[in-house]
């Protein structure tokens, strides 16, 4: 027999706060299928499948460097560069960040 009294707590979020979640991620993650983006941090070899190129900012966040053909990066182990580029909406087999196709790349000052 249902009770008139509220219902107990169970810890699980109710459907307001499910909706604005919901929202909250849908206008965290909308974007064009590309965009211009500018990133200064260390580039490195992801230790991950076939080793990405990876930027690492100062905050922690960290982007997969899809490379123009043609082009090879040799930098010192954790050189501080700055990346000009287009974050692509794909998903990469090596999970390790959102891919960011270089424009530019520069030694950071």
């Amino acid at each position: 027999m249902p009770s008139d009294g509220p219902a107990p707590e169970s810890g699980l979020p109710g459907a307001d706060e499910l909706r604005d979640h919901l929202q909250r991620t849908l206008e965290a993650t909308a974007r064009p299928r590309s965009y211009d983006l500018v990133v200064t941090g260390t580039v490195s070899r992801a230790d991950v499948e076939t080793g990405p190129l990876v930027i690492t900012d100062a905050d922690g966040a960290t982007w997969e460097l899809v490379l123009p053909d043609g082009w090879s990066v040799e930098a010192d182990p954790r050189a501080l560069v700055t990346v000009s580029g287009d974050l692509l909406d794909e998903v990469s087999s090596t999970q390790v960040g959102p891919r960011l196709r270089v424009r530019s790349l520069s030694r950071a000052d």
